[in-house]
């Protein structure tokens, strides 16, 4: 099966459905960013073949393929668990259980955010080019974010809730208010497309992160660049600034880790193995999260480590980090990974269809999910002890984060589920999909 980063697998699934998409992007399936599975390698690991991720099958192909590998397709239940009724030559149609559907987008929807202080309006990035706010009470399009030549692929309010950024692959991030739709400025820098954006915790800085190798920290209220961050030697694929703001840490293609200062610019902490010893991973990163002095990161060698990292107050004591824990247990691609901000726990969602719970203090999953496809997205609940997962298979599925006891599997889209976002009340979900829509879930109150 292909192994294609977060941002990268929008991209192909776009061009796989839309030949216009293709010419746009040209052929960008290098041999180096795939890596095909052994299955001999692991006979206890039965995988099934999706159209979604068949890059060089017809829809006739991809579905005898899936039916030698699975034994027949199957469809699941609106519960979304046990045996569900074979699929006909047509393709049944899906049991919609969300609350609600953000439809107008042209395109798939990458990216989904929530406003925090005012949860009824919802923002979406979408692969036509634009960025969406919607009421979510009425499901109405409230003011349609054009200016964008390329795929937006990211969507995020700041703490305030005054501004709304848009990153896109045309390397510009646009701020728009929320408020009437106006924007606000373009931040240029980065040379090549934006992968990630990221706001300060306590004031309006954004961070980007760029294919072009390079992080850019904006003073979003000027629009004035106030550092550049140089180090990567291959795309920035994933980062954030840490909870209180005073550290940002990133992840690369370059299969190295770095801690930076916000304040100088300077790394502070790299981790890579260059080597090949074994001591951190051995491919490019795809995902991380951290969480007071943890760092959790993904990567496309199938493992997840945890990292303690130590980075003093005063500048006679030297920076260090420590990894814990390598952990080798999925067979594919860690898509994303989670830290639970209270219970020492944490999550990772892979390609292999499975997500796993581990304690902060040991090397083995506690417990492990079961998704039908690839797993996109790992997700703790704001107010809750609950995990939430999104999956190719087109589901978001909920779980007790204590027990790994399936709650509940939420279906309604048509096609691969790319994004998942809870809001800070615990209220409410909201779904993106490259089914060119959003969706709204609603959480039990009692």
């Amino acid at each position: 099966l292909p192994n294609v980063k977060p941002r990268r697998r929008k991209q192909t699934m776009a061009t796989e459905r839309d030949p216009e998409a293709a010419r746009q992007y040209g052929d960008e399936s290098d041999e180096e960013d795939e890596i095909f599975i052994d299955p001999d390698n692991d006979p206890d690991v039965v995988r099934k073949v999706y159209e979604l991720e068949g890059q060089d099958m017809d829809e006739d192909e991809a579905s005898e393929a899936g039916d030698a590998e699975a034994g027949g397709g199957m469809a699941l239940r609106p519960d979304g668990f046990g045996e569900g009724r074979e699929e006909e030559d047509d393709e049944e149609p899906v049991v919609d259980l969300s609350a609600g559907r953000f439809e107008g987008h042209t395109d798939a929807v990458y990216s989904v955010a929530i406003h925090p202080t005012a949860p009824e309006l919802i923002a979406t990035g979408s692969g036509d080019d634009t960025a969406a706010i919607w009421n979510r009470d009425s499901k109405q399009l409230l003011f349609r974010l054009a200016g964008h030549t390329d795929s937006v692929v990211s969507v995020a309010f700041n703490v305030a809730g005054t501004m709304l950024a848009s990153a896109a692959m045309d390397g510009f991030v646009k701020l728009w208010n929320p408020a009437d739709g106006t924007l606000l400025r373009t931040l240029e820098g980065p040379s090549e497309d934006i992968t990630w954006i990221s706001w300060h915790s306590k004031g309006d800085v954004l961070l980007a992160g760029s294919s072009d190798m390079s992080i850019w920290m904006w003073n979003a209220g000027t629009g004035d660049c106030m550092s550049v961050l140089s180090g990567h030697s291959g795309a920035v694929t994933c980062g954030k600034f840490n909870a209180d703001g005073k550290l940002v840490v990133s992840g690369s293609e370059d299969g190295s880790a770095r801690v930076w200062s916000p304040k100088t610019g300077a790394c502070v902490i790299a981790l890579q193995d260059s080597k090949g010893a074994g001591t951190f991973h051995q491919a490019g990163l795809n995902c991380l999260d951290t969480c007071g002095d943890m760092l959790l990161t993904g990567s496309q060698d199938c493992t997840a480590i945890l990292t303690m990292l130590t980075v003093p107050t005063t500048s006679d004591t030297l920076p260090t980090a420590k990894v814990l824990f390598i952990h080798q247990h999925h067979q594919d691609s860690v898509e994303s990974v989670a830290i639970h901000p209270s219970m020492a726990y944490i999550a990772t969602g892979s390609l292999d269809t499975r997500v796993m719970v581990y304690e902060a203090s040991a090397e083995s999953p506690r417990f492990v999910c079961q998704h039908d496809a690839g797993v996109t997205k790992v997700l703790w609940h704001s107010t809750k002890d609950w995990l939430l997962s999104s999956s190719l298979d087109r589901t978001v599925r909920v779980w007790d984060g204590r027990s790994g006891a399936a709650l509940t599997s939420w279906t309604g889209h048509k096609d691969a589920v790319m994004d998942l976002v809870v809001s800070r009340d615990g209220l409410q979900c909201v779904s993106a999909s490259d089914d060119q829509c959003a969706l709204l879930w609603a959480f039990p109150t009692a």
